[in-house]
This record gives C-alpha cells, sequence and structure tokens, in this order.
C-alpha cells in the first residue's frame, strides 16, 4: 500500500509567512516614522518662532510657547491620523469591495512621486534650507513667527505648519493606517504603535527646543540643517522609494 508523503520541501513556509507578516508592516511603519521626523517645514518655522521669542520675551514664556507649538504640531498630527484611520477602516471593512489592486497602485504611484519629489524638488535650488512651499506662503509663516504674542497664536501656529505638508503626509497616514489595522493579531500592540506614530512628528522639535536651552543660536542651528541637506533629501527620497516597492512586493496580489 503506497503513501503519498509530501516532500518536505514543498510545505508552504510558514515561517517564512510569519516573519513577513510581522516584518513587513513593522518596516513600513518604522520608515513613515523616519519620514515623519525628518520633514523641514515644522521644523524650519519651530527654529525662526523660537528665535524671534526670546527675543522679545524671557527663556521661560519663550520655553513656555514653544510647548504650545509643539502641542499645536501633535493635535493636528493626531487628528489627521485619527481621522485617515476612522475613513481606512470603513474603506477596508465595511466597503471589502473597494479593497482591490487598483488603489494599491495609485498610492504607489503617489509614493513614488513624492520620492522623487523629494530628491530634486523639496528644497529649492541653491544655498540655504528654502523649502517647496511658495514664497507667498514661507513670508506669510515667517511674519507670524515673528509676531506670536499668545499661547494660543503659538498654537495655531504650530497647527498651521504641520496643515501644509499634507501632500507628503498624508499618503503615509493613509498607509500606516491600513498596516496598523492589519498588525491586530500580531504581539505588538496597535495603541503603542499609533502613539509612537503621532508623536514622530515632534521628535525634531523637542530637539530644537533642547538646541536653544542649551545656548544655541538661529545661525548655528541653521548651518546644521545646511550640512544635512542633502543627508535628509536623501533619506526622505528613499524611505517614499523603499516603502512603494515594499507594498508592491508584499501588498499586491
Amino acid at each position: 500500500m503506497e503513501t503519498s508523503i509530501k516532500p518536505l520541501e514543498n510545505q508552504p513556509p510558514t515561517c517564512y509567512n510569519l516573519n513577513m507578516s510581522v516584518l513587513t508592516p513593522l518596516g513600513i511603519l518604522i520608515l513613515a516614522m523616519l519620514i515623519m521626523a525628518f520633514l523641514e517645514l515644522t521644523p524650519g518655522v519651530f527654529i525662526l518662532f523660537y528665535h524671534y521669542t526670546i527675543g522679545r520675551f524671557s527663556r521661560k514664556s519663550a520655553s513656555r510657547l514653544s510647548l504650545f507649538f509643539i502641542l499645536g504640531t501633535e493635535i493636528i498630527s493626531a487628528c489627521l491620523f485619527l481621522s485617515v484611520y476612522f475613513l481606512t477602516s470603513i474603506l477596508f471593512f465595511d466597503h471589502p469591495d473597494l479593497r482591490n489592486n487598483v488603489l494599491t497602485w495609485i498610492i504607489v504611484g503617489v509614493l513614488f512621486a513624492l520620492s522623487f519629489a523629494s530628491f530634486f524638488f523639496y528644497f529649492r535650488r541653491g544655498p540655504g534650507t528654502r523649502l517647496f512651499i511658495p514664497r507667498e506662503f514661507a513670508n506669510t509663516l515667517i511674519h507670524y513667527a515673528k509676531t506670536v504674542k499668545t499661547t494660543s497664536d503659538a498654537f495655531v501656529l504650530g497647527a498651521l505648519t504641520g496643515v501644509l505638508e499634507l501632500m507628503f503626509t498624508l499618503p503615509l497616514y493613509i498607509i500606516t493606517s491600513a498596516e496598523i489595522m492589519r498588525m491586530n493579531n500580531m504581539p505588538l500592540p496597535n495603541t503603542l504603535l499609533t502613539i509612537i506614530y503621532i508623536l514622530s512628528p515632534v521628535v525634531s522639535l523637542f530637539i530644537k527646543r533642547w538646541l536653544f536651552q542649551s545656548g544655541r543660536n538661529l545661525a548655528q542651528i541653521e548651518r546644521s540643517r545646511i550640512k544635512d541637506k542633502n543627508f535628509t533629501r536623501v533619506l526622505l527620497g528613499s524611505s517614499y522609494f523603499i516603502i512603494a516597492i515594499l507594498i508592491i512586493c508584499f501588498r499586491i496580489n
């Protein structure tokens, strides 16, 4: 009597699939956090705001106003992420017929476009760290940074800068929302991942705040940003590109 034994090499790679089911979303989340932490618009406005605030108020008042700027950035980040998470959950679970490769390819295309833009257009040509936003917007932000007087002004300025970079962050909110939902049954708690992701945009702000409080001035911090400009450009462009590749390899059937 013959028995059919399935060769070991034909067995499904369970461990490999399990590892990929954990490592892929985790890798996407880490890359998205890096992008959020290294985007330059909010930190650029923050150092101008802190510089002018120190010149007009005491260091204690400047420190307090800076915390409200950071709070505004954090609140807008949390609101945007939770809004996108809610909409994505509806799209993925209440209307499963809409979850198809067409939407995924659109997101991939946007990520490749953002990768290209990060390499070539995120920073304007020439010396300094002028960014992609129109000069009228930049001048308006500088004006508000110079004239902040109250905690509510600082809060609104921090929130506004978070909105102006939405074209670079919205695709990340969509992707990370989907990946966190995929990790419902994983060992890592979704709440912890969500909190870490929401906090990632303000990490650089706390670093800049610490630099001012440790005695650095605007010129020194700006020289450091200019020195790191090419590194930031490469990190942003590469991270968007790798996220797109991961989605193509592991998320498209």
